[in-house]
């Protein structure tokens, strides 16, 4: 399996200087490293050894915005993972994730994050980035342009759109041959088709079809964008959880796991408790389920027993302030979120020293996580981690892990005799009749609740005046806390605003400062995106073209006469075309005296999004034309002058066979 750990080592994408990156190859347990390389090196190595995944600490270090994010994904092996070690709802710090998995690294050091990166790839840490849908888009059309065309313009059209047609009834063929379902739209033409489209129900590496140029059709195959980005975890596996629970008309869930980091934090007026407990279940195995009220509510009971997880309750009600302060960290949109992190983050913070001495007791292959399990149910740290070492060791016989006190009672010997087993598979009885038991009780304590719901009830209206005026302070005690701290983030974000304002300033000063400085002695070029009537209409209206301009065109493809002939009313000077002109169109160009010159031969400089060329550029490349055009001129009036020698030749000829003939006359009428 090969891994590429991937970290931006200086510069930014949307910067004024280009990133540079250091890569790190993870493959078996070799290892290779490559320091300082292009965004342009960087994709090629990825295409060419097309690795399992690509593990980066942030992928929007990749491009400038999320368009050029989803065009450089385009260009990856479709097999090849990108991952993002951090997460993508709730980011985590690279420092503390690498810290936990157990890696070190210099973060001052590009090298050692993309290391650290890639390591954690390996481990299933992180989430895949997934721009494209499981569908595939496929495209027929026309490689050349149809042009004006002459005598044999049908003949022509007929030829590139029966080439059309041909290649999508292969692209079909092979659609069919391969099982693929798809949907397909054709644009009838001249004696075949002008374009053809089809939409695969099948990811972009299911479909074996090449895309690429066929004679006079070519063949464009792509996946198809999802309406947004998505972030799925690399790892599948289901880890245990924290369940924090408010029930209530508006039900709040919070999941935290066995390291206190949030998991996800819902809100809902619409959840029963079966969509609770399959909500919980989609995140993980509950190995606490914890409620900020005493006593506990009958639901957060329900939720408990469906997984069988241990029942935390803080004793007592848990106070607002005390509430705010937990959930600060994680933030949360109403009270229901915050009561339901609050109940959460308490059961962690009982259990915290406990996981820590865990993690550090617990041997390297053991599952720490599986221990803590052991630990909440009842186990001393010591018993649960025996229990592991004994069902890894080699004389040790498959068996269902012991439950309850039971097991917590049990000393463990690695020395196993056939007493010993007796013993054990007794307490296992013992342990299911723990269970039963404490089932049975679990139903008891629940009708008991339910009785004293029904006592409180009756007195419930004295406890409300009772606490009235108790919950109204703390309301009021609460809204002032809130007011201070909004009206404290208030001022700080004007004074954020009134920096930014400033830096925003100061920065557009030196920016039109940079431009100014880098034009200065350049010759400017107007834009011209694509060699069409459309482009050059919007050329007009974006830029003003007049006349003496000069041109770029980025996109020499296409155009005919017609659209050289429109260049030439709009009297431009020249144009640089990015590319290479089909020989009849440059012809045109030549006849209609337009100077044309590819970038290759007059480099264009970018600046601000505009182009420039260097005035001895222009200044040498149209002496070159010039040139041309004079040898041109000569060939031409040579030509002329041989078809004049041509036509004189067959006069004289003719001439020659018309006195023979008149002589051949002449001499039958003497006879």
């Amino acid at each position: 399996m090969s891994i590429f750990g991937v970290d931006i080592a200086s510069g930014s994408p949307s910067g004024r200087r280009a990133p540079s990156y250091s890569m790190v190859i993870l493959e078996g347990g070799d290892i290779a490293c490559f320091h300082m390389i292009s965004r342009h090196k960087l994709i090629r190595l990825i295409r060419e050894r097309q690795p399992e995944m690509v593990a980066m600490d942030n992928l929007h270090e990749l491009a400038s915005d999320q368009r050029e994010l989803i065009n450089i994904l385009r260009r990856m092996p479709p097999a090849t993972r990108m991952v993002q070690v951090t997460g993508a709802a709730h980011p985590e710090s690279l420092i503390k994730l690498a810290r936990y998995h157990g890696i070190t690294f210099d973060r001052t050091k590009p090298l050692q994050e993309a290391e650290a990166c890639a390591r954690l790839a390996a481990k299933g840490v992180g989430v895949v980035l997934s721009a494209f849908q499981e569908r595939t888009w496929i495209k027929v059309s026309r490689r050349r342009s149809l042009g004006r065309g002459g005598w044999s313009q049908n003949r022509y059209t007929r030829k590139i759109h029966g080439a059309v047609m041909g290649l999508a009834r292969e692209v079909e063929r092979q659609l069919r041959e391969a099982g693929l379902p798809y949907t397909s739209r054709a644009v009838e033409g001249l004696g075949g088709y002008t374009r053809a489209e089809f939409v695969v129900e099948a990811s972009r590496e299911k479909v074996q079809i090449r895309p690429g140029y066929y004679s006079d059709a070519q063949l464009l195959v792509q996946s198809m964008e999802r309406p947004e980005l998505q972030y799925k975890p690399l790892s599948q596996g289901r880890g245990y959880i924290i369940v924090g629970l408010d029930p209530g008309t508006t039900t709040g869930i919070a999941a935290l796991n066995l390291r206190g980091e949030l998991v996800d934090l819902i809100s809902s007026r619409t959840l029963s408790t079966s969509d609770a407990i399959e909500w919980i279940a989609a995140r993980g195995r509950p190995l606490l389920v914890a409620t900020d009220v005493f006593p506990t509510p009958g639901s957060v009971e329900k939720v408990k027993r469906a997984f069988n997880a241990v029942l935390y309750s803080p004793g007592g009600d848990i106070p607002a302030e005390e509430k705010i302060a937990l959930g600060k960290e994680f933030g949360y949109k109403n009270d229901h979120e915050r009561d339901a992190l609050a109940a959460a983050i308490s059961a962690f913070k009982k259990y915290k020293n406990k996981f820590l001495q865990v993690e550090k007791k617990a041997p390297s292959e053991i599952n720490a996580d599986e221990v803590k399990a052991l630990m909440v149910r009842g186990y001393s740290i010591e018993n649960a981690i025996a229990e592991f070492v004994l069902s890894s060791a080699p004389s040790a016989r498959p068996k269902a892990p012991l439950q309850g006190a039971a097991k917590a009672a049990l000393d463990v010997s690695l020395d196993v005799s056939p007493d010993v087993t007796a013993l054990r598979l007794q307490n296992q009885q013992l342990a299911e009749q723990v269970r039963t038991l404490r089932s049975y009780q679990d139903e008891l304590l629940t009708g008991l609740a339910e009785k004293e719901a029904a006592l409180r009830a009756v007195n419930g209206k004295l406890d409300r005046l009772r606490d009235k005026t108790a919950r109204e302070i703390k309301r009021q005690h609460e809204i002032k806390i809130r007011d201070k701290e909004i009206e404290r983030l208030r001022s700080v974000l004007r004074s954020e605003r009134k920096y930014i304002k400033k830096l925003k300033k100061t920065l557009e000063r030196q920016k039109k400062a940079e431009i100014i400085e880098q034009t200065r002695g350049l010759q400017k070029l107007k834009p011209l995106q694509a060699f069409t009537r459309e482009s050059i209409q919007q050329a007009i209206e974006q830029y003003g073209l007049e006349k003496g301009d000069w041109l770029f065109l980025e996109d020499a493809s296409g155009g005919g006469k017609s659209t050289v002939e429109l260049l030439r009313e709009k009297e431009i000077a020249g144009v640089v075309a990015e590319g290479e002109l089909s020989p009849a169109v440059r012809e045109h160009f030549l006849v209609l005296a337009i100077p044309v010159f590819s970038s290759k031969n007059m480099p264009v400089q970018m600046i601000n999004k505009m182009p420039f060329v260097r005035p001895e550029d222009v200044s040498t490349a149209q002496a070159a034309w010039e040139e041309e055009m004079k040898a041109r001129l000569a060939r031409l009036q040579a030509e002329k002058l041989e078809s004049l020698f041509q036509e004189y030749r067959v006069e004289r000829k003719k001439e020659e066979k018309r006195k023979q003939k008149l002589a051949g006359e002449a001499q039958g009428s003497v006879n």
